[in-house]
């Protein structure tokens, strides 16, 4: 077996030291633990081979300090009501319906384009960030969702069947922070609209994605009747 680790060419690495894992058979624990690390510094012989001193078990403090180095630490943010889950791997929040401009590429036609630069109600949005990528549902409640809250296919251009969002040339935000999460949603919505990129329909409306936004423009409200079933719930989304 081969494994590669991709390392900055400018960066000196070490070996330093090493983790040993003890795992025991689940059924035949009676302490309720079925695991514990120790951590081993590393020495080298003269020759240069390397081998392991005497170790010691694993501190949560060595647990935080080493997710730290290898991922950064996260910071102490305030987190406004709309954030609905933070973690080291991504940020869910949501926001509540608004009037938003839109913009489509012109390349998909006369019909598309006019549709272009016009103010729409949206429905309330999921969006979720993990890294640089970027996931959106919607919901029909007006209320802060909760774990139990139905989610709806979000009825854009850009977004797969599973709520990913495909950003193209779209200027998203360097850091992926509370502070940037405004925008990340002004980047979503002002870039333009440029393909269908769903294999389910996007929209409950009679005529089709074209005519829901159609029948928007310049409305003050976004009906819930028209969002498509995601058949998920916001919780499964957040342990997806």
């Amino acid at each position: 077996m081969e494994a590669q680790i991709n390392l900055s060419s400018t960066t000196s690495f070490e070996l330093r030291e090493a983790l040993l894992v003890y795992r025991t058979d689940r059924a035949s624990s009676r302490t309720g633990s079925d695991a514990f690390v120790t951590k081993h510094n590393v020495k080298f012989s003269p020759a240069g081979v390397p081998s392991l001193e005497t170790g010691s078990p694993l501190h949560p403090s060595d647990i935080f300090t080493l997710v730290e180095q290898l991922r950064g630490a996260l910071p102490v943010e305030f987190l406004r009501a709309h954030v609905l889950v933070r973690t080291q791997e991504a940020i869910v929040w949501w926001a509540p319906s608004a009037i938003r401009p839109m913009f489509y590429t012109k390349e998909k036609g006369r019909e598309v384009a006019g549709l272009s630069g016009k103010r729409y109600p949206q429905p309330g949005l999921i969006f979720r960030l993990q890294g640089n990528s970027l996931d959106v549902r919607a919901v029909a409640c007006h209320d802060r969702p909760e774990p139990h809250t139905p989610l709806y296919r979000a009825p854009y251009w850009n977004v797969n069947d599973r709520g990913d969002v495909c950003l193209g040339t779209a200027r998203t935000p360097k850091n992926v922070t509370v502070e940037s999460l405004p925008l990340w949603e002004k980047a979503f919505f002002e870039s333009e609209f440029t393909h269908p990129n769903a294999a389910h329909k996007l929209t409950e409306h009679p005529g089709g994605f074209v005519g829901l936004w159609k029948s928007l423009a310049g409305k003050r409200r976004f009906p819930a009747e028209y969002l498509a079933d995601a058949k998920e719930t916001l919780g499964q989304l957040i342990q997806r």
